[in-house]
């Protein structure tokens, strides 16, 4: 019974107000009177009852309300707070300026909740009006705010895409550690170091390599340190104006110096620089290389002085060379026109044989000389290469052995794959002329003589001239290492001097070419001969 007592004194209490009716002011008032009306009763709550007593609130009802929008309260107002600690904390998280929003919107929101908590003591419903409405504002504002930046939150990376590029990123950091290992123990171990020069201040980096090559400690200081004076005078003066014209000019350098380093000991080095521009294409920067070379540079001058000395002591060597020929010539030439002078027959038997023997010896000491001439000519003189064509040059020497081949009624064959080379004319002539002689000397006379003469290019594509014939042969085992050697004779023969070889190996090889032969006895012979163009 008093429940339901106060149930009707609440009732009556709400009147009006809490039914469907409304005031005569809501019902006739103007929009300006009813807005003018709501901010000037803002805190004004004698329109309305508290919420306990509008309505059939349970004790139980009323306070799960209650509860339920305190803990919503409290909830909205320790989201923003960790939300503020946290763009506090994290500077670089981006979108801020949403996150801010959503700060406002949900305090805002979990205000309301604690409006509704308050209603039921102080019915303040229209400041609980204007907090929904700041939050539909908020909510609003939000909303489009988030839909501006969906774009761009789309185009960030999902945390497995981070992932994998951190490890990328390790995986590079790795490899780039281990190049740049591998790049300074390379400088380290071939003495070879960079350096950078900012302008205009001269601020200097250095690799450690090149303060190992100046002696220098890693801590000292370079910005104010004058290499140019660490250098002897002239190379110092060279160096100074390389610097001044890649700064003005833009010039590069690479030159060889003399450096006295900070323990006083004077190496070579190769200093190496150019300049660095700009987007603007103004000079910013030199960059450079120093690289010690004394090693290397030690055993060039010795290699030069012993050059020197060698090239001094040839040339010395051809002047004996050629005086003691000509003098020898000259003797040899007089001993051979004295004999020409005797007559043999006011001597008696005796001293007639010895002259005419010492005759023979003095022709042939002539022509040794002779002989010796040419080879000392071939060695010394430096002749032209022309393109030559082998057909035309066999032709020409063929002229010369047409009556032995048709008495022999030998057989001639060519096979010219190559038509042409690049080799001195009158070399190539002597060494067909020497070679076809050969084979005609050096023939089977019982079996028919053919020669063949062949052109090809070999694996290192360079032209190769061949001479083959059926002749009588060489055995190579016995006579290899002496077969092109000076009056070197492998068969019984009058006419033969061991020349012709000898010179066909020196006119090869004045050109830088090779000559090999293949033969054996009884099986003829094939001289190769491999040019160097």
């Amino acid at each position: 019974m008093d429940h339901l007592h106060t149930l009707k004194d609440s009732i009556a209490l709400c009147g009006p107000e809490c039914g469907p009716s409304k005031t005569a002011l809501a019902q006739h008032a103007s929009f300006s009177e009813q807005f003018t009306d709501f901010f000037t009763k803002i805190f004004n709550t004698n329109d309305w009852p508290p919420r306990w007593h509008c309505g059939t609130w349970t004790d139980f009802h009323g306070w799960l309300y209650i509860l339920s929008d305190v803990g919503i309260w409290a909830s909205y107002f320790a989201i923003p707070i960790l939300i503020l600690r946290l763009l506090r904390k994290r500077k670089d998280i981006p979108f801020h300026k949403i996150f801010l929003l959503f700060v406002a919107f949900i305090m805002l929101c979990g205000l309301t909740h604690l409006m509704d908590a308050i209603i039921f003591w102080w019915p303040a419903y229209r400041i609980g009006a204007l907090l929904r409405f700041a939050t539909a504002v908020v909510s609003a504002t939000t909303v489009y705010a988030l839909y501006k930046i969906l774009p761009s939150v789309f185009n960030l990376r999902s945390v497995s895409e981070l992932e994998a590029e951190i490890e990328k990123r390790r995986i590079v950091e790795e490899k780039l550690a281990k190049s740049e290992f591998l790049l300074s123990e390379a400088g380290r171990i071939s003495r070879v170091g960079g350096w950078e020069t900012e302008l205009p201040e001269n601020k200097r980096t250095w690799s450690k390599t090149v303060f190992d090559i100046f002696e220098l400690p890693y801590n000292h200081n370079i910005d104010d340190y004058d290499t140019v004076n660490h250098f002897p005078e002239q190379y110092g003066k060279l160096l100074a104006i390389s610097l001044d014209e890649a700064k003005n000019e833009g010039k590069k350098w690479d030159h060889e110096l003399l450096l006295q380093t900070a323990k006083n000991n004077m190496i070579w080095v190769r200093s190496t620089g150019e300049p660095q521009y700009d987007e603007q294409g103004k000079i910013v920067k030199l960059r450079g290389i120093m690289m010690d070379i004394n090693r290397y540079k030690l055993n060039e001058l010795a290699l030069n002085k012993s050059l020197e000395l060698t090239t001094q002591n040839n040339h010395q060597l051809k002047n004996f060379t050629h005086i003691l020929s000509h003098n020898i010539r000259n003797h040899a030439s007089n001993m051979a026109l004295i004999s020409s002078l005797v007559d043999l027959n006011n001597m008696d038997k005796s001293n007639a044989e010895l002259f005419e023997k010492m005759s023979k010896v003095s022709a042939a000491l002539n022509s040794t000389l002779e002989d010796l001439s040419e080879a000392i000519k071939i060695k010394e003189n430096i002749i032209s290469s022309d393109v030559v064509n082998f057909k035309v040059i066999t032709d020409k020497a063929l002229e010369i052995f047409e009556s032995d081949l048709k008495q022999m009624n030998a057989g001639f064959t060519t096979d010219f794959k190559v038509q042409e080379v690049n080799f001195p004319r009158i070399y190539l002539e002597s060494i067909l002329v020497n070679l076809i002689s050969n084979s005609i000397k050096y023939s089977r006379p019982d079996v028919q003589l053919v020669i063949t003469l062949r052109t090809y290019k070999n694996k290192d594509r360079k032209t190769v001239f061949e001479c083959e014939d059926n002749g009588l042969g060489i055995d190579l085992k016995l006579h290899g290492n002496k077969i092109f050697g000076l009056y070197k004779t492998f068969h019984d023969r009058i006419d033969a001097h061991g020349v012709g070889l000898f010179l066909v190996k020196t006119q090869v090889e004045s050109q830088k070419g090779q000559i090999k032969v293949e033969s054996m006895p009884g099986k003829g012979s094939k001289f190769k001969i491999i040019f160097n163009e």
